[in-house]
C-alpha cells in the first residue's frame, strides 16, 4: 500500500512508528522545495537512505569528519564513473578508509538524513512499498526508538539554536578576551573558529566545511556557549519585489521566450515565497535541467579544466557571493568542470551558472 500527506497534519515519529509496527517495506520520500531525503525500510527497520542534497551524501559526509580529502573524493568519484560501484566499496578498496569506517559513515550518514527530517517544518512524504532494489544498496540496521528519541532532541536544541542565530545570514566574532590557548576544541570547532575570524556568515562555513545545517550551527552554539564567539550582526534578507502570482507569470514568459537563467531566478523567488506551488517547483526543474544541458553544449564542456586568466587580488574587485567566491577556489587549473561539479556542495545547476559568469566576467578560461 502507499500513504501520502503533509508532516503538519502527520507528524514524523507518527509517521516512523506507522512503518516500524505494520513491519512495511518500502522507500519513504520527503520532499520539501529542492530537497528530496528518501529513507528505505525491510520489514519496519531502516536499512538505507538518500538524498538529492550534497551534503548529505556518503563523499560529503565523510569530508566533513574528517576520512578522508577532497582529492580522495575526486579519485573515488571518477572511478565510480567509470566503474559504476558503490562509492564506499571504492573508498575502501582504494585504502582510504577501513570497511569498518565505511560501515560507521553509512549508518550517521543515514541517521542524518532522519534527523534532518525532525527540523522541517513542513514537506511532504510518500511511502511506497517495495519501492527500491536492495542490488543498488548497502544495508545496514538502525534502532527506530532510539532515532525518534534523537531526533526529538535535537528539534528542540535547533529552537535553541535558532534564538540565538535565527538564520545562516549570521556572522560571528571571536570575543574579546576569549581564552583560547587553554580550550579544548575539536578539529571541526576549530575549523569554524578560523573561518569565524575571516568573518564568514554560517551559509558559508556550511559551504567550506561540506557539513549539513545542525551540524554546523551545533558546533557554533557550542562555542557560543563557552563564551568563544558572539554574534556580530545578522544580514538581512531583501524584501519580495512582487507577489507569488506575479512572479510566477513572469517565469512562464521567460520560459516561453527561452530565457531560462532568468526564469529560473523567478521561479526560486516564487518557492521562497509560495513553497508548496507544485508548478513552479516543476517549472523550475526543466528549466534548470534544460540550462544545464545547454551549458555542456555550448560553453562549459564537462572535461574542459577552468583556469584563471586574472591575478588573484583582481578578484576582490568583483564583489563575488560567497558561493562564486567558494566555486572560484576550486579552480585550480587541474580540476575539470566534472570534478568541480562533483566535489562542491552546491548544486549542479549552481556551479554552472557561477562558472558562466567568470567566464563572462572574463575571469577565468576553459581548456
Amino acid at each position: 500500500m502507499s500513504l501520502s500527506g503533509n508532516l503538519k497534519t502527520m507528524d514524523l515519529p507518527e509517521l516512523l512508528q506507522w512503518v516500524t509496527l505494520g513491519r512495511k517495506s518500502g522507500s519513504l520520500t520527503f520532499v520539501r522545495n529542492k530537497t528530496k531525503n528518501h529513507v528505505f525500510f525491510k520489514d519496519g527497520k531502516i536499512i538505507s537512505s538518500k538524498s538529492n542534497e550534497p551534503t548529505k551524501q556518503l563523499g560529503h559526509y565523510l569530508l566533513f569528519q574528517g576520512k578522508i580529502t577532497e582529492a580522495q573524493l575526486k579519485r573515488a568519484l571518477e572511478m565510480q564513473q567509470q566503474t559504476r560501484l558503490n562509492l564506499g566499496k571504492i573508498l575502501v578498496k582504494e585504502g582510504y578508509i577501513t570497511k569498518e569506517e565505511a560501515e560507521k559513515a553509512l549508518v550517521g550518514r543515514t541517521e542524518e538524513v532522519i534527523y534532518d527530517l525532525f527540523l522541517w517544518e513542513e514537506g511532504y512524504f510518500h511511502f511506497t512499498a517495495n519501492g527500491f532494489s536492495l542490488d543498488e544498496l548497502i544495508p545496514i540496521n538502525l534502532e527506530i526508538n532510539a532515532i525518534i528519541f534523537e531526533g526529538v532532541r535535537r528539534k528542540d536544541e535547533w529552537a535553541r539554536i535558532r534564538a540565538i542565530f535565527p538564520g545562516n545570514n549570521v556572522v560571528l566574532a571571536i570575543r574579546a578576551g576569549a581564552d583560547l590557548k587553554n580550550l579544548v576544541l575539536k578539529p571541526m570547532q576549530k575549523k569554524l573558529l578560523f573561518l569565524a575570524s575571516q568573518g564568514k556568515t554560517i551559509s558559508e562555513m556550511l559551504l567550506e566545511t561540506h557539513g549539513s545545517d545542525f551540524q554546523v550551527n551545533f558546533e557554533l552554539f557550542r562555542l557560543y556557549e563557552m563564551n568563544v564567539v558572539e554574534v556580530k550582526e545578522v544580514r538581512e534578507t531583501p524584501p519580495p519585489l512582487d507577489s507569488p502570482a506575479v512572479l510566477f507569470n513572469r517565469g512562464q514568459e521567460l520560459m516561453k521566450a527561452k530565457r531560462l537563467q532568468e526564469a529560473i531566478a523567478v521561479f526560486q523567488e516564487v518557492l521562497r515565497l509560495d513553497p508548496h506551488n507544485a508548478k513552479a517547483d516543476e517549472l523550475l526543474e526543466t528549466a534548470e535541467s534544460a540550462l544545464c544541458q545547454e551549458f555542456y553544449k555550448n560553453s562549459i564542456p564537462s572535461d574542459k579544466t577552468p583556469y584563471f586568466i586574472v591575478p588573484d587580488y583582481a578578484l576582490t574587485r568583483f564583489s563575488l557571493s560567497h558561493q562564486e567566491g567558494f566555486v572560484a577556489s576550486r579552480i585550480n587549473g587541474a580540476c575539470d568542470v566534472r570534478s568541480i561539479v562533483m566535489l562542491s556542495p552546491l548544486r549542479e545547476i549552481e556551479i554552472l551558472q557561477i562558472l558562466d559568469k567568470l567566464l563572462k566576467l572574463e575571469l577565468i578560461a576553459l581548456k
